[in-house]
């Protein structure tokens, strides 16, 4: 028993100790290892609009915006579908749900981008009080086999305020 309650305090302090923490007015999350916070684009804002980018391919983007100023899930996703499927050749999508532990409207698209590598993007747009969410996972199909746990973390860590 020593032995199981010494591996778990390990894997908490290996889990805490290669993260950082994000915690904004909208939104908290726990940031795997090797992943940045891009702040460099012309539309960033911390508190609405954030690429985080991870090894090779992958990234996750978060924009919230406000109901009570117009923001819809609707129009979030809608306007990502016309956006985003346009970036990729043989396509395949599928509409979802759910992503984590939220519900909400969304899509996943699988296919070829800019007819080089086979990628997957997934987006989903829900909603809490007053905020508007819309989440993108993106990666080629290989980076999403190979950083699985680093998404994982995003998911279960990833909280809407």
């Amino acid at each position: 028993m020593k032995i199981i309650n010494t591996f778990l305090l390990l894997t908490l302090f290996c889990t805490l100790a290669y993260s950082t923490e994000i915690n904004r007015k909208t939104f908290s999350l726990s940031l795997p290892d090797n992943w940045i916070e891009n702040t460099n684009d012309d539309m960033y804002s911390p508190d609405s609009f954030i690429f985080f980018e991870g090894p090779e391919s992958t990234l996750f983007t978060v924009v919230i915006g406000q109901k009570s100023a117009g923001a819809s899930v609707e129009d979030f996703v809608n306007n990502q579908k016309t956006i985003q499927s346009k970036r990729f050749k043989d396509l395949t999508i599928t509409n979802i749900t759910k992503w984590s532990n939220y519900e909400g409207k969304g899509f996943q698209i699988v296919g070829k981008v800019m007819g080089i590598a086979n990628a997957r993007l997934t987006v989903l747009g829900f909603e809490k009080g007053d905020n508007v969410c819309l989440i993108e996972e993106y990666a080629t199909l290989n980076d999403f086999k190979t950083y699985a746990s680093d998404f994982e973390k995003i998911r279960q860590t990833f909280r809407l305020k």
